[in-house]
Order: structure tokens, then C-alpha cells, then sequence
């Protein structure tokens, strides 16, 4: 069976629209696994968490080999927080939260909204 994706357009500081092609979890298993275990992920792809309702939204990095921009979306489908995540190693880790009520979090290389001029409270379209 082939992976579901889709296209999530950021709208950046600049007003021009910057695209990520996106895996879907969309199920409990594809979220719970996430980007875990894997050795890359190539420039302008990431992982959607879609969820049915907005929450608050905890992740971590354990067993993530790949430094993260974790991106928190309300229902309005506003970025309402960014975090930065390192690669970690040991038997705790750090959580990384959503700050708000969040329907969707995008996962993608750590960088991607630095490099992108992507903040917090710009806006996304899903395709």
C-alpha cells in the first residue's frame, strides 16, 4: 500500500508561499512510531500528525535520529509554537509541547522555519 502524503504551504514573513510535502499519520500506530528509527529525511519532507480535536500536544525525541522543527497548528490552522529539537539519548526526554490547543503538528528538519522565515502566528493551507 502507498504512503499517504499531502502538501502543507506555509505562508513565510515574506508572503510568499513555502511548500513541505508531508507523510500522514493518520493512524494510532503511524503516530505513536512518528519519524522514530529512521536515518534521513530529505529537504522540504515531514511527517503530519492530524488529530479530531484541538488539545494540548506533547512529543518527544526518543528514538528520533534526526534534529526536528516540531510545528504546532491550531483549528484555525495558525502556527501557534515552534520548537527546535535535538537528537536525544539516554532514558528520559525532553517533552516539547504545543503552548495552546493545536489540531495538527508538522514535523520536518530541524532549520526548515529559520531558513524559511516561517514564525509563530503565520498561517498554513493544507493541499
Amino acid at each position: 500500500m502507498k504512503e499517504q502524503r499531502l502538501i502543507v504551504s506555509f505562508i513565510n514573513d515574506d508572503q510568499k508561499d513555502i511548500c513541505l510535502e508531508c507523510e500522514i499519520a493518520n493512524t494510532y500506530f503511524k503516530k505513536m512510531k512518528g519519524l522514530m528509527n529512521r536515518d534521513e529525511l530529505k529537504e522540504n519532507k515531514g511527517m503530519m500528525f492530524p488529530f479530531l480535536f484541538s488539545f494540548h500536544r506533547f512529543f518527544w525525541m526518543k528514538n528520533v535520529k534526526i534534529p526536528l522543527d516540531m510545528i504546532f497548528v491550531n483549528k484555525e490552522k495558525k502556527i501557534i509554537w515552534i520548537s527546535e529539537a535535538d537528537i536525544e539519548k539516554g532514558l528520559s526526554y525532553k517533552s516539547y509541547w504545543s503552548h495552546g490547543f493545536c489540531k495538527y503538528v508538522i514535523e520536518t528538519k530541524k532549520g526548515f522555519c529559520k531558513k524559511n522565515k516561517i514564525r509563530k502566528g503565520g498561517k498554513i493551507k493544507i493541499k
